[in-house]
């Protein structure tokens, strides 16, 4: 299905990341959408489903991480169908991705899609967040975390500076709510150690929602308190 659309794929990728997709970029992004959607219907992975919306709202708004992501390994945080660690993946196959998700469903599918597409240095970890942080072998281990639609800014912070390195970045993509949930952190980046750099917004288009990415950089390493106890940073969020 998604062959389709694919000269749409690569117009709307030129126009808004500014990049341009290999055949065999092309061909991954297909048969990723066409997973998307068989897999779909028994797990609900996504309400978006019109193939035109697919491209746009999850391939093109994953890729625009491209822009601002640093060094070579990269954590996706709730990364739920696979947004955006998927198309981050495709269109920068140099970097080491770690696609996080708690339900193991979610990765079953995702572990599909890597082995269909045949992508290589990109791994699933069945964790929550809270969990994953805690883990010594990830913790202070990647050059940027990214994370899209999961949680408030104050919460996701709480998730993602313990991974990141000192220096490393933190990408939260956000909509209209970006500078209200930057403005509520700033407790929370002065106790996790991070400072914040800035907030990037784009426009995807009328069809689409306006879109910003917040970006953290860790200043200094995170207490080892940090992240609490799974639930805890959902229920009494760091303000």
């Amino acid at each position: 299905m998604f062959k389709e659309y694919s000269s749409l794929l690569k117009e709307l990728t030129y126009k808004h990341v500014g990049c341009e997709l290999t055949e065999l970029q092309i061909i991954q992004f297909c048969q990723f959408g066409d997973l998307l959607l068989e897999w779909n219907q028994k797990l609900n992975l996504t309400r978006i489903t019109d193939p035109q919306e697919v491209i746009l709202k999850h391939f093109v708004d994953s890729m625009i991480f491209s822009r601002f992501t640093q060094g070579f390994t990269f954590a996706d945080l709730g990364t739920g169908a696979g947004f955006p660690g998927i198309p981050l993946k495709i269109i920068r196959p140099e970097l080491k991705i770690t696609l996080v998700d708690s339900l193991k469903k979610r990765l079953d599918f995702l572990d599909t899609v890597i082995d269909s597409i045949g992508l290589i240095r990109i791994n699933t970890v069945h964790a929550r967040a809270e969990d994953f942080g805690r883990d010594a072998g990830y913790r202070g281990y990647f050059d940027t975390v990214g994370s899209r639609a999961v949680a408030r800014l104050p919460i996701l912070l709480e998730y993602a500076l313990p991974v990141l390195k000192v220096e490393g970045l933190f990408l939260a993509a956000k909509g209209l709510q970006a500078d209200h949930e930057l403005a509520e952190s700033q407790n929370a980046l002065k106790i996790l150690g991070g400072k914040a750099n800035g907030i990037e917004h784009f426009n995807l288009g009328e069809v689409a929602e306006h879109r910003a990415v917040i970006l953290i950089k860790k200043v200094k390493k995170t207490p080892s308190l940090y992240p609490r106890k799974a639930g805890t940073p959902t229920k009494n969020p760091i303000l």
